[in-house]
């Protein structure tokens, strides 16, 4: 796993992801195992004003493009809220592996994956875009 502590949210995004997982009705197991994550996520990370958010910090409505280590996969996703997500779109609920590992990181970092593939063993941020909106929350 890797250090909590290395993630930083805005006063904004820690809210509603608190709100996410006290409200949002897990369907099954994983999920209710993904909001746990969240919240560990929320209770470990460093929140600072809305305004103090560096702009190249993964938050909710960002449009994220990383790499998929060792093949160097390429893929880019805005991260959402679960009731926005759209896969067609490229619009990733925050509960998915992915989106968890990526929240509240910064462009350059790379991070160790827990996703289903096993082969991907790392998540390398390589840029990070506001231009997904706000509207994930």
């Amino acid at each position: 796993m890797f250090d909590l502590h290395d993630v930083t949210l805005s006063s904004r995004d820690a809210a509603a992801l608190a709100a996410l997982v006290t409200d949002w009705p897990a369907r099954d197991a994983s999920e209710q195992a993904a909001a746990d994550v969240i919240a560990d996520t929320v209770a470990a990370a460093r929140v600072v004003a809305d305004r103090s958010l560096a702009v190249d910090t993964v938050s909710l409505g960002t449009t994220v493009t990383y790499d998929e280590l060792p093949a160097g996969t390429r893929r880019t996703v805005t991260l959402v809220h679960p009731a926005g997500a759209d896969p067609s779109r490229a619009r990733v609920s925050v509960l998915r592996p992915a989106a968890r590992a990526l929240l509240g990181r910064r462009a350059g970092m790379g991070v160790p994956a827990s996703v289903p593939d096993r082969s991907i063993r790392e998540l390398a941020i390589v840029a990070i875009s506001r231009d997904g909106g706000r509207d994930a929350h």
